[in-house]
């Protein structure tokens, strides 16, 4: 049956593209061995450079033969046409023979040339029989390629069911400096794939029981193989296969027969992208592990060391992570040093209970009776105690079902309707301040004429009962003390909330060492109802202010609560206070004019660091104290 062009019926496009794809491998072999031979050819032997280059010229004759009649743009091909080609390969077909032959037979040939040669004649042969041969295998090369570089540029899997495809680049590639293996079927090179061993993979396109497309599909499916680059190497050049293999995830598509010098530059580009990427992905995994550290960290977990790996790196990451693992170490340290403190002060605690038993106090006022109802929701449970401010008692919220702590305000706090109104608002502010250190302020109200707050109760003894109890405390249960005091004040004075009465009294200590601030915002009320006079306050109230704050300066700051942390610290390491006189007048004519004793000086076991410390929280200027609470607590951090 003939085609209207009396050429004979057209061949499928698969029938075609397969003889194109077999016709092209023969002349891939002739090309690259040629190439090879000549390149190892020397200036001396101008015959043998001859016949090769002779070789080479016939051989691209014939690639210009195939690609005119088996064109892969669609051009349709008769039985006609494929008995005219082969019968147009006859001719350069035999000038690579003469071309050859009189070198195959001259004498003083090594084994490696002959079989070269050999190979070369063996593809020349195929491109004149209808029917391919089977490749022809040349004893000695398993031994050949054996000899490659075992530390080459890269490792790489050529994957071909055609051994003389497979020999061909193998020694290419091993010219070139790369260690390479070589397998003639999918399935196995999946298997050696997984390794996770290569750098690169050479895949061809047809081959038997499973073709490159699939394994190029499971390589690209995997999480082991999915960033191995792959090369496609056919003797198929049509467009429909290259965008099926660069859809597919293949990083190249090269056609038989290919350029040795195409070979090189697409290989190195290959291999330089998956460095970059190879480092993009340990980059990221150590990224991740400086996530984990960190969360480590707050989950208190965190191992110093433990970024060993990425601190060694010299650059941005690296720096990042050994300024994160130093910090890290500190915190863990701070941390650990801190627990110690507050271990020392829980057992300071336990032996001031075992010391004093404990009382509330007279109530000279606002006396409310237990088991009765306060404010239509409280039930007062216990009376805990009394201070300039007012009463304190234990209660329970009967609509919350919880227990709290109420303080009743002297009356003569609460005469002015403006002052508390000013009073509200400042309760307002406290209530903002969340923190572990800090006694939790609930409400502000009136009942019955008595005004009272309610708060967070928390059982536990003040820092007063604690330095009654023991005459002193040791410098790390100080310590302790101290740099939660130091959270605490950081945290309220980020709220814009000062203290102004910070002092033993309202330092309340749990039985596991936790520091609990007490009245933020009430210490305000007190100052506008009352003076510094011989009437207005004890000796000990005025004891605990700054200068700025003695004087009635209006723009305290966060500084005047820090004088006042100062007076605590000494206090807790020596037992008594930095001034001390027998009137409010003469403590404050002392505490303006004079300077204090170093808290070393009075006991000797106190640190130089320390007394320093403590002597500059006590400066009279507020501008020669630290400026903030954060930096006390650094401070205080860097003191073993």
């Amino acid at each position: 049956m003939s085609g209207p062009d009396g050429r004979g019926a057209a061949l499928p496009p698969e029938a075609v593209s397969e003889l194109r794809h077999d016709l092209r491998t023969p002349v891939n072999h002739i090309v690259g061995y040629a190439e090879m031979l000549l390149e190892d050819a020397g200036d001396g032997d101008q015959a043998g450079r001859a016949a090769l280059e002779q070789t080479l010229v016939a051989a691209r004759d014939v690639l210009t033969l195939i690609n005119g009649t088996l064109s892969s743009g669609g051009v349709s091909v008769s039985q006609a046409d494929i008995v005219a080609l082969y019968t147009s390969l006859a001719e350069p077909q035999q000038r690579i023979v003469r071309a050859l032959s009189p070198l195959l037979d001259a004498d003083g040939n090594d084994e490696e040339f002959t079989a070269d040669l050999r190979r070369i004649l063996s593809a020349a042969d195929k491109l004149v029989t209808r029917t391919p041969a089977a490749s022809a295998t040349v004893d000695g090369d398993a031994d050949a390629v054996a000899e490659g570089a075992a530390d080459g540029q890269a490792r790489i899997l050529v994957v071909d069911d055609v051994e003389d495809n497979r020999v061909l680049l193998e020694r290419r590639l091993r010219r070139q400096g790369h260690a390479v293996e070589s397998v003639d079927n999918g399935q196995v090179a999946l298997e050696m794939a997984q390794t996770g061993s290569f750098d690169l993979i050479l895949l061809d396109v047809l081959m038997p029981e499973m073709d490159g497309y699939e394994v190029l599909e499971r390589l690209k499916q995997s999480p082991v193989t999915r960033h191995l680059p792959v090369i496609m190497i056919s003797a198929l050049d049509d467009l429909s296969s290259v965008v099926r293999c660069i859809e597919r995830g293949a990083e190249d598509y090269l056609s038989k027969p290919f350029d040795p010098v195409l070979l090189r530059a697409r290989i190195t580009a290959c291999l330089e992208k998956k460095r970059l990427r190879d480092r993009e992905i340990e980059y990221l995994e150590q990224v991740r592990s400086v996530i984990d550290a960190a969360s480590a960290v707050e989950a208190g977990s965190y191992a110093p060391g433990t970024l060993a790996d990425t601190t060694g790196r010299n650059d941005e990451l690296g720096r990042l992570a050994r300024v994160f693992d130093r910090m890290a170490s500190e915190v863990r340290a701070r941390e650990d040093r801190l627990r110690n403190q507050v271990e020392d002060l829980r057992r300071e605690i336990e032996s001031a209970r075992e010391g004093t038993a404990s009382s509330a106090g007279q109530l000279d006022h606002a006396n409310l009776p237990t088991s009765e109802r306060f404010a239509d929701r409280y039930e007062i449970t216990a009376a805990l105690g009394q201070g300039a401010m007012g009463a304190v008692y234990r209660a329970r919220d009967l609509e919350l079902e919880e227990e709290i702590a109420i303080k009743t305000l002297r009356p003569e706090l609460v005469v002015d309707p403006m002052l508390i109104e000013r009073f509200k608002t400042e309760i307002r502010l406290a209530r903002r301040i969340t923190h572990r250190n800090v006694v939790r302020t609930h409400d502000f109200g009136e009942w019955a004429g008595i005004y009272y707050l309610t708060m967070e109760y928390v059982e536990g003894m003040t820092v007063r009962q604690l330095i009654d109890g023991r005459g002193r405390l040791g410098v790390s249960a100080t310590l302790a003390i101290a740099s939660q005091l130091a959270q605490a004040l950081e945290v309220a004075h980020g709220e814009g909330v000062i203290h102004r009465d910070i002092k033993p009294h309202n330092l309340l200590l749990d039985g596991d060492g936790v520091l609990k601030v007490m009245d933020f915002g009430i210490a305000r009320l007190s100052e506008a109802t009352m003076g510094i006079t011989e009437t207005g306050l004890s000796v000990g109230t005025p004891a605990y202010m700054s200068p700025e704050q003695l004087l009635a300066e209006s723009d305290l700051d966060e500084r005047s609560d820090l004088y006042a942390v100062g007076v605590v610290l000494y206090e807790c390491l020596t037992g008594g206070l930095p001034f001390a006189a027998k009137s409010p007048m003469s403590l404050v004519a002392m505490m303006l004019s004079e300077e204090p004793t170093a808290p070393q000086e009075v006991n000797s076991e106190i640190p130089p660091a320390l007394s320093g410390l403590i002597l500059q929280l006590l400066a009279k200027q507020p501008e020669r104290r630290l400026s903030s609470a954060r930096e006390l607590g650094e401070r205080l951090a860097q003191l073993e």
